[in-house]
């Protein structure tokens, strides 16, 4: 995952619709909505609530293991 896919996804996971994160310097809605769908692929997800998930488990795994 690029830095800027874990960016948009940590922000769609805090709770920001893509038009939110769009407005990010750099990024539009329509970006979003491709980093989104790219990141859904890389991980063998099948929808944006998976993806939010993901993000969850990844952040209590890593809390874990300090």
């Amino acid at each position: 995952m690029t830095p800027r896919q874990a960016e948009v996804l940590g922000l769609v996971a805090k709770g920001l619709s893509y038009k939110e994160v769009g407005a990010t310097p750099g990024l539009s809605e329509r970006t979003v909505k491709y980093h989104m769908e790219r990141i859904i692929e890389l991980l063998h997800l099948e929808n944006r609530a998976q993806a939010i998930a993901y993000v969850g488990r990844e952040s209590a795994n890593s809390a874990g293991n300090k």
